[in-house]
């Protein structure tokens, strides 16, 4: 089963999102800082990270742009999940190297079908956030 890094500094989102994955059978670690995220980097690539762009010391854009640049994380995919909506900031995050933009508030069905779906191979980069839907 795949692999999920969770970088989240609100203690209560990361936790829903460790224990929606892991009902899923998904294997999950869970890091609070971009430090701690850049600091990860050393170690073995994960198949997904769902990455808040607003954390308390290193932005995620910036954890973003150095996975992306990092050797053997090349292939993982990234959702940033972040409450920043604005299409200046979306843009940011695409042009960052995101797989995927997911604002908060969202919908946890929503996140675990895109999860899947870019588990799975799927390029969801042309696709508007309400198009994902629950897979069966």
């Amino acid at each position: 089963m795949a692999t999920i890094l969770i970088v989240e500094d609100d203690p209560a989102v990361a936790r829903l999102l460790e224990l929606a994955f892991a009902v899923e059978g998904y294997r999950t670690e869970v890091l609070t800082s971009g430090g701690e995220a850049r600091a990860r980097l050393e170690g073995p690539a994960t198949d997904l990270v769902v990455l808040d762009v607003m954390l308390p010391d290193i932005d995620g854009l910036a954890v973003l742009r150095a996975l992306r640049g990092h050797l053997g994380w090349e292939d993982s995919k990234v959702v940033l999940l972040t409450a920043l909506g604005a299409d200046d900031d979306v843009w940011r995050g695409w042009a960052s190297g995101t797989d995927y933009y997911l604002t908060k508030p969202f919908e946890l069905p929503q996140l675990r079908a895109i999860a899947e779906r870019l588990l799975s191979g799927e390029d969801l980069s042309g696709e508007a956030p309400s198009r994902i839907v629950e897979t069966a």
